[in-house]
């Protein structure tokens, strides 16, 4: 009897047993048609699945750039030496002094009085109005208008219509830290750090006449005056035009320094689908702003680095999340203050625009009393409406240790599904570092929840480090009647990363990493634990090789759904550091793990790389896949690497191996990489009239059918020509011999009219 070992395997997946689990709504009419979101992923090539590096972060600004992020809030400006914000009155500007500058050095310049003939102008509050790089603001009597550019400003006083023609005098009082100094042409404002001079003020009428004019400096206002022998002979209307140039010291071409990257994806196949990588770039130590590059699902450039906010606020802990089924992407951050730190939020479109910048949990605006730290934020893969799960910790105060965790709710529109925080864990001792998996995993049949873990302080000595963990549910219930531990020992045992959910023999499980030391700041190693849906752990292994004095940290890990990837960044005496993935399945049949890959992801020994992130393309999108998405930092070139991972990393892309079987000349062809999750392709020469044979490699003459041909297929089924056959996404299957033969109908070497092609042998990845 002959065995369809393909349809063996197919009954195998399909025969799981399901669970009762709540119901979910049923999913609604998606964003896009929905053969163009359902469909499978463009499969990667072998090139692009093995290792392809892109860098970001490193692309010159060519322009200006505006953003207005609250609906009433200030138009914000960047150029590459200044940054500022215009209102209804003036203008603030903070010049650039570097990355390392202590912090930000406003200069504030507001109009407090503009007169003609000596009669003052009424001068009301306007609307900052931007169009083609200018700002304009109407003041009732005048406009003030400023000319950006990426090293300069250029302020302008329109006057369209006058009193009288008498002189016109104008007063902007500048304010800020910057000590004045009177120059030959204006005024200079300065620190150690650097300058900007606000000079060469001169007079334009309509006509083109010109005339210089000097910059008077009063103790907090620069005067400037148009004689009325000009204004009498003018052509309206007059321009009265001052310039700020900027001028920084230690900022002198020097690259704003970027870190911490963060990256999510969207499947979103009907375009291609999305990875955003977002990162932070320090404007001065006391203000981080927040940059990202958009790319397809191949890392093609969809959107160059575009700035998510370049306001003053300090942006020190970001993360990021993509919903496939909205189309967009939420960061999260804490924004730090001097006695004040909250958590915000911003949807980023899949063309890079954005949406306006939202609280998420605000001492006095939203959500609970007390300050707000280190937000992360997973989605739902649910093919219908779901939420963003946003974790962070809260302190009532500055003066005292970390006690709680929180969770919100967070709709794809970027409102709060809940305004008030709900509670996961408080501790006398201190908790920290929440982190959430990307994805709560599709239902199939299963729990539906994210896992939250965190780092708690134990009560006695040693006062080390442990993890916790806690479920959340889709629609936000906790999971359980208490938070479960999953490391407690007398080790240091601190950055926990959470992991998407992976589904083994109709079980699902979550993977965990995190770091663990003898005790504080000796060399840590890197964990990884599978939690079960009741809190518990099945199985740990210890991700790195132990080396003496070996520092590895910085873990993050993923899964596909089926198998998962661990990265850490490795740390060892005397050699640059470097980053690292590895690929695991879990076996539990043996309650064990097979590492299928282990993989160094840079391209260069020579230099340090850190701080690791990872997203599975199924955590952004309801269609298995084995892809991922890997961001690091690489810190010679100040930028960052952003990898296509494929899960399984060839090496050698020739997967199909010829046993050189042909009989009558007969082509086949097989392409893709039989991988689970991914689909290979089978095509054999004379179409219609050849079929394919499937089964284990083997071989089989065929002397009975009058000819010498031998069929290298064994256990075989017959398949229409060309075949395209997914494979089962279950590392169970990982290491099965297969192979391919085709014949035709249309050939003279068996029986007079049957050929055979090469038998192509392969093994699943």
């Amino acid at each position: 009897m002959r065995t369809n070992l393909l349809w063996t395997l197919a009954a195998l997946l399909t025969g799981l047993p399901a669970q009762d689990l709540p119901t979910r709504p049923a999913p609604t009419t998606p964003p896009l048609a929905e053969e163009a979101v359902v469909q499978s992923a463009p499969e990667l090539t072998p090139e692009q699945a093995s290792a392809l590096a892109h860098r970001a972060g490193n692309r010159p600004q060519q322009r200006v750039l505006f953003d207005r992020p609250s609906a009433d809030g200030p138009l914000w400006a960047l150029g590459t030496a200044w940054k500022g914000s215009f209102d209804g009155t003036g203008f603030t500007t903070i010049p650039f002094f570097g990355s390392q500058a202590p912090r930000n050095f406003p200069l504030r310049l507001e109009l407090a009085q503009a007169t003609v003939g000596g009669q003052a102008l009424l001068l009301p509050a306007g609307q900052p109005v931007e169009s083609a790089g200018t700002v304009r603001t109407a003041r009732g009597a005048l406009t003030e208008v400023v000319e950006t550019r990426l090293d300069s400003l250029e302020q302008s006083f329109v006057f369209e219509t006058l009193p009288s023609r008498g002189a016109i005098a104008v007063d902007v009082r500048i304010s800020g830290e910057l000590q004045p100094s009177l120059l030959d042409n204006g005024i200079r404002f300065g620190n150690e750090f650097g300058h900007v001079d606000d000079t060469k003020a001169i007079a334009v009428d309509a006509k083109g006449e010109r005339l210089p004019l000097a910059i008077t400096w009063t103790g907090d206002t620069a005067h400037m005056e148009i004689p009325a022998s000009f204004v009498e002979l003018a052509q309206l209307p007059i321009v009265l035009d001052p310039v700020l140039n900027f001028w920084f010291g230690i900022a002198s071409g020097q690259a704003q320094y970027q870190h911490d990257s963060d990256v999510a994806t969207i499947q979103a196949s009907g375009i291609g689908g999305r990875t955003l990588i977002v990162y932070q770039r320090d404007y001065s130590a006391g203000d981080t702003d927040v940059w990202g590059v958009m790319f397809d699902n191949a890392l093609n450039l969809v959107q160059t680095d575009f700035a998510i906010d370049f306001t003053s606020a300090h942006y020190t802990k970001i993360a990021v999340a993509g919903n496939n089924y909205a189309q967009n992407f939420l960061l999260v951050s804490e924004i730090a203050g001097f006695a004040t730190w909250y958590v915000v939020g911003r949807i980023i479109n899949t063309n890079g625009t954005l949406g306006n910048l939202f609280d998420i949990e605000r001492d006095g605006v939203v959500g609970m009393p007390g300050n707000t730290f280190s937000p992360d934020v997973g989605s739902d893969p649910y093919f219908g409406n779901g939420y963003y799960c946003v974790v962070f910790m809260k302190r009532p105060n500055i003066f005292s240790g970390a006690t709680t965790i929180y969770h919100k709710l967070v709709a794809p529109n970027g409102t709060l599904a809940t305004q008030l925080p709900i509670l996961i864990d408080t501790w006398n001792n201190g908790v920290d570092k929440p982190s959430i998996s990307k994805s709560c995993g599709q239902s199939n049949g299963q729990p539906a929840n994210w896992l939250v873990t965190w780092q708690r302080t134990y009560q006695g000595a040693p006062f080390d480090q442990e993890i916790f963990g806690r479920f959340v549910r889709w629609d936000g219930v906790l999971i359980g009647a208490s938070n479960f531990g999953i490391a407690q020992t007398v080790n240091e045992e601190s950055a926990p990363s959470a992991g998407s959910p992976i589904d083994a023999n109709g079980t699902r499980y979550w993977p965990v990493a995190y770091e663990s030391a003898a005790t504080l700041g000796q060399p840590r190693d890197v964990m990884c634990k599978l939690m079960t849906n009741a809190g518990a752990v099945q199985a740990v292994f210890t991700v790195n090789t132990p080396i003496p004095g070996a520092d590895d940290k910085e873990p993050e890990v993923d899964s596909d759904g089926t198998r998962f990837v661990v990265t850490r960044t490795i740390g060892q005496n005397l050699y640059p550091a470097q980053v690292e993935a590895l690929t695991v399945a879990y076996l539990p049949a043996s309650n064990s793990f097979r590492f299928e890959e282990r993989t160094g992801l840079q391209t260069s020994t020579a230099t340090n790389f850190s701080q690791i992130n990872i997203c599975a393309d199924y955590s952004g999108g309801n269609t298995m896949s084995p892809r991922y998405v890997i961001s690091f930092t690489e810190e010679a070139t100040n930028t960052f690497r952003l990898e296509n991972f494929g899960g399984y990393a060839p090496g050698n892309a020739n997967f199909f191996v010829p046993q050189g079987l042909s009989c009558g000349g007969l082509s086949i062809s097989a392409t893709g990489t039989p991988a689970i999750g991914q689909t290979i392709n089978v095509t054999v020469g004379n179409g219609a009239a050849s079929a394919v044979i499937s089964g284990v490699p083997g071989y089989i003459p065929l002397n009975a059918l009058g000819c010498n041909c031998v069929q290298g297929v064994d256990q075989y089924v017959y398949f229409n020509n060309p075949l395209s056959w997914t494979v089962p996404n279950n590392p169970q299957f990982v290491g099965i011999p297969l192979a391919v033969q085709g014949f035709t109908i249309v050939g003279s070497q068996c029986l007079g009219f049957v050929d055979l092609s090469d038998a192509l042998n392969f093994v699943i990845r």
